[in-house]
């Protein structure tokens, strides 16, 4: 399993390249994410912690580390976030059970 740290940098990197090669469509994504994520009745942490569920259910290590990176930074703790990965285990069983290790390391790199 890479580094959870290496897998956000590689998106980072190729995110630059997606904005270059259609702006367009990258534009229109960022737009759905920034007004999806705008604070609502539920709170930007409270929106990123569903992210990060539905990223585990969806077993995207990539949406899993950019999501958490955001979830900490919107004040969700390590409690939140494995409670939220617990109720994604509930929903999708043993295969998502098994993206939550990238989690853990996600958490142990950014103590």
């Amino acid at each position: 399993m890479e580094k959870a740290t290496e897998i956000l940098a590689e998106f980072k990197r190729y995110k630059s390249a997606l904005n270059a090669g259609m702006p367009e469509v990258m534009k229109h994504m960022d737009g759905l994410f920034g007004a999806s994520l705008a604070d609502g009745a539920l709170s930007l942490k409270e929106k990123e912690l569903i992210v990060v569920g539905i990223s585990v259910a969806m077993r995207c290590d990539t949406c899993i580390v950019v999501h958490l990176e955001k979830a900490l930074a919107a004040g969700a703790t390590r409690a939140e976030i494995l409670e939220a990965c617990g109720v994604a285990i509930a929903m999708g069983g043993g295969p998502v059970m098994a993206c939550v290790p990238v989690v853990v390391k996600y958490l142990e790199e950014h103590p």
